[in-house]
């Protein structure tokens, strides 16, 4: 075995780790959703993380699409929560 066939193993190897670890992450984030009586504030964190740890994947998501699956995993109480931020938004 060569270097170079020994480096293009490895990246075949990892990128298929990689790779699966951000499908299954992506796939957590969004179909993420609040769960009656969770606090919100661990709600939002345990999102903002898996956001995190994609982009530490390679998979940067956009501030506003981050926002907006945040907005939508809350329960429909939060419904007045979401009008009011997308009323006032600042662009």
């Amino acid at each position: 075995m060569n270097a170079p066939f020994i480096i293009l193993h490895l990246q075949e190897v990892y990128d298929k780790q990689g790779w699966t670890e951000c499908f299954e992450t992506s796939k957590e984030l969004f179909g993420c959703k609040m769960i009656e009586g969770m606090v919100v504030k661990l709600h939002i964190f345990k999102m903002i993380g898996l956001i995190k740890k994609l982009a530490s994947l390679g998979f940067i998501m956009g501030h506003e699409l981050s926002i907006d699956l945040i907005l939508q995993s809350l329960l429909h109480s939060f419904d007045c929560l979401m009008v009011n931020y997308y009323m006032n938004k600042v662009e």
